[in-house]
């Protein structure tokens, strides 16, 4: 079955099976137009290559940057605007606030004349996508933070782009990282697997089937102790996390703590919930904060890396996530490996 849908002059078909390739026009029809994979798993087609870019979160715009394309990003949503530093540091001073990323205003996306809108897909899209698809703006649904989709997200990227040499030299680096954690705990044994709750920014969310946390957890080689439950983001208590006794806790703030005070302060208050003295994680001092940053969006690869060394240190004590994190900095973001990620830190 194909779709099209009315977004500026782009067009969308949909296909049983997502393929991580990118499709770039054909030289026999002298075609300018660029063909790819956006994350519902439809195929997507751009008369031109896009000069003129909105991104309305910062994955997108971080992986905008990784590929040489911050001088086309015209637009940003309010948050990267007010608290990314980082990120609006490599773009022009010119850029546009779009408001709100769950609504951005749709006179001011119709001002720009963007020639892509880049968003968050299915559950995560802006509120008002269908206003933004009725003013006949394109916009394209390409999550950029889900770490088994990195490196097709930076191919699509540079297909809408144009910059193809730096997109697959960025997707390069992702498969290279996920690749050798794969190879190294694809083979364990569920007894060589430890149990891990993954706990999100809001207390007592965890990481259910199929979030972020769960393929993170899965790729490292552990046990998602609410890998089962019936949805992506559950809410549990006390009393279930005790009855489960995880190996190892990991905490992603929403917020990274400000010094070694305020990462302790999150240790000592996971700690001291009720019942939490009789947990494996916490008698063996397994209790970890980790860096949003590096829990989700494009540099979650070494958030994978600190996880995989955090729960089987002999498969990786050869590996020192900071350096790869150095590395990520100096060739695709300068500065993103300034701060603590990791609480403790890893040997």
């Amino acid at each position: 079955m194909i779709a099209v849908i009315a977004a500026g002059c782009t067009s969308t078909s949909t296909s049983p099976s997502p393929s991580a390739s990118v499709t770039s026009p054909t030289s026999s029809t002298q075609s300018t137009s660029v063909t790819f994979m956006d994350s519902t798993g439809s195929r997507v087609t751009l008369p031109n290559t896009a000069d003129r870019i909105v991104a309305t979160d910062s994955d997108v715009l971080e992986m905008l940057i990784a590929i040489g394309a911050a001088n086309k990003v015209v637009g940003v949503d309010d948050y990267d605007a007010k608290n990314m530093p980082l990120l609006m540091a490599q773009l022009s001073p010119n850029v546009t606030d779009i408001g709100d990323w769950q609504a951005p205003d749709v006179e001011t996306l119709l001002a720009l004349k963007p020639d892509a809108v880049i968003c968050y897909s299915g559950a995560n899209q802006p509120q008002n996508y269908n206003q933004i698809v009725g003013a006949n703006i394109s916009i394209i649904q390409l999550d950029c933070y889900k770490i088994n989709n990195l490196s097709h997200d930076a191919l699509a990227l540079g297909t809408i782009t144009g910059n193809t040499q730096q997109a697959t030299s960025y997707a390069g680096f992702f498969d290279q990282y996920i690749s050798m954690v794969e190879n190294r705990t694809s083979n364990l044994t569920v007894a060589n697997k430890p149990t891990v709750y993954w706990e999100e920014g809001t207390d007592l969310s965890a990481a259910g089937p199929g979030s972020g946390g769960d393929d993170m957890i899965n790729l490292a080689g552990g046990i998602n102790i609410a890998g089962n439950l019936s949805t992506q983001y559950p809410m549990v208590d006390s009393e279930w996390i005790v009855s489960q006794n995880p190996d190892y806790i990991i905490k992603t703030p929403y917020e990274n703590p400000a010094n070694s005070s305020a990462f302790n302060a999150l240790i000592s208050a996971i700690d001291a919930r009720p019942g939490m003295a009789n947990v494996n994680a916490t008698k063996n001092s397994d209790v970890y904060v980790l860096s949003s940053d590096l829990a989700y969006g494009p540099r979650s690869v070494v958030g994978l890396i600190y996880t995989a060394k955090i729960l089987h240190p002999d498969l990786f004590k050869d590996v020192d996530p900071a350096s790869v994190l150095t590395t990520y900095a100096q060739s695709f973001l300068q500065g993103s490996d300034r701060g603590t990620f990791i609480y403790p830190t890893t040997s």
